[in-house]
């Protein structure tokens, strides 16, 4: 198994086009996270690649099979579903076991497998139990236990946590991380939770209305996003963006808001010289607002924003700083520390150093990055 090949797929629904011309590579062993919002196409793209949508065009390939016109049951894959999807009157035992049995393996090679596979998630004491008897978390390993007895050629999970509290999540995680390293076959992971694909995946593939806006590590998404949409839908807590003119004075470019007027690095002159005299949005991320003592540069009035701390919430590593703009109606923002910040400055119009080094710029109309265009994201 070579690994996955999505050329140009698209689905219609009577007239809505619901995945418009996705493209995408999974290598062997290699694992996808496919994320995006409610609604953005990213189940529906899982659903032609297990064969329950049929495509309206372009083309899936399993390795070198084309598999548009294969039926779901002959695609070999493990699939693992939201609603977990297991038969509520057969055992553990025979929920692990079913994929097999209908395929006719011999019984003498079903029991040992499945034993395998319900001692791998820790549940090789509940074989005799119904599903009713067990709890959500139990029940989602007797689902990844379902697809690990199988030797598929690729896996597939929509969105398999959205049901399970957060601790479960988490134990859930690490569980489907053991299936992967297990089978290590091409893999795509659904999910609308951005942190979740950022500690899961080898790449993420992010989606927005039927395609797909960019495809990197997490760290290439974060650091280098090619979109608005991609910067503020990576990062918890999100992107910081403010409306800018960029204006030309001397030798510098300024970006000017309401809010402050940022001397532009020399890095970003070429990248921005066609939008002298144009509104632009600037992005920052909260972990590069600083205090000014505290920040590892110069700290001067060409990099200071100033700021109403509105909301101060204490976080494992420091602190979260929620504050906004002193301008009617001002516009708000976050800041992420190391230290904690006392109560004492609820209220208080604070200053912040921006380190312009991890500025992003993007075009007000497009939403594409001038910071990170078409010649420096990786896609």
């Amino acid at each position: 198994m070579a690994g996955i090949t999505v050329d140009g797929l698209v689905k219609d629904f009577s007239g809505k086009t619901a995945v418009n011309g996705v493209s995408f590579e999974v290598g062997e062993g290699e694992f996808l996270a496919l994320v995006g919002p409610s609604g953005c196409g990213k189940t529906t793209t899982l659903r032609l690649l297990v064969g329950l949508e049929a495509a309206t065009s372009g083309e899936i390939r399993f390795g070198d099979r084309v598999v548009n016109d294969i039926r779901p049951r002959d695609r070999n894959i493990g699939m693992v579903f939201q609603d977990y999807a297991i038969f509520p009157h057969l055992t553990v035992f025979e929920n692990i076991g079913y994929g097999l049995r209908s395929r006719r393996v011999p019984g003498r090679e079903i029991k040992p497998r499945v034993e395998e596979a319900a001692r791998t998630f820790r549940i090789d004491q509940l074989l005799r139990r119904k599903p009713r008897q067990l709890s959500g978390g139990q029940r989602q390993r007797v689902a990844l236990a379902r697809a690990m007895v199988r030797d598929a050629s690729v896996y597939l999970y929509d969105e398999p946590l959205s049901n399970l509290d957060a601790q479960l999540r988490h134990q859930a995680r690490e569980d489907i991380m053991t299936l992967h390293r297990e089978k290590e076959r091409p893999t795509v992971y659904v999910t609308h939770d951005q942190s979740e694909a950022m500690a899961m995946g080898d790449r993420i593939a992010v989606m927005r209305d039927g395609q797909i806006q960019q495809i990197g590590t997490g760290a290439e998404l974060y650091e280098r996003p090619k979109s608005l949409f991609v910067a503020h839908f990576i990062g918890t807590p999100s992107i910081n963006l403010f409306d800018v003119e960029l204006r030309a004075d001397e030798d510098r470019i300024l970006a000017v808001g309401e809010a402050f007027s940022l001397v532009l690095p020399p890095r970003l002159r070429e990248a921005v010289a066609g939008h002298l005299g144009r509104l632009v949005k600037v992005g920052v991320r909260p972990e590069h607002l600083h205090v000014p003592k505290l920040a590892p540069f110069e700290v001067t009035a060409d990099n200071t924003l100033h700021g109403l701390v509105r909301v101060i919430e204490p976080t494992a590593t420091g602190s979260s700083v929620y504050l906004s703009t002193p301008d009617e109606p001002g516009v708000d923002f976050v800041a992420t520390f190391k230290v904690r910040m006392p109560a004492s400055y609820l209220d208080q119009e604070v200053p912040l150093a921006i380190d312009l080094d991890h500025l992003h710029l993007f075009d007000a109309e497009t939403e594409a990055s001038l910071t990170y265009g078409s010649s420096h994201a990786v896609s």
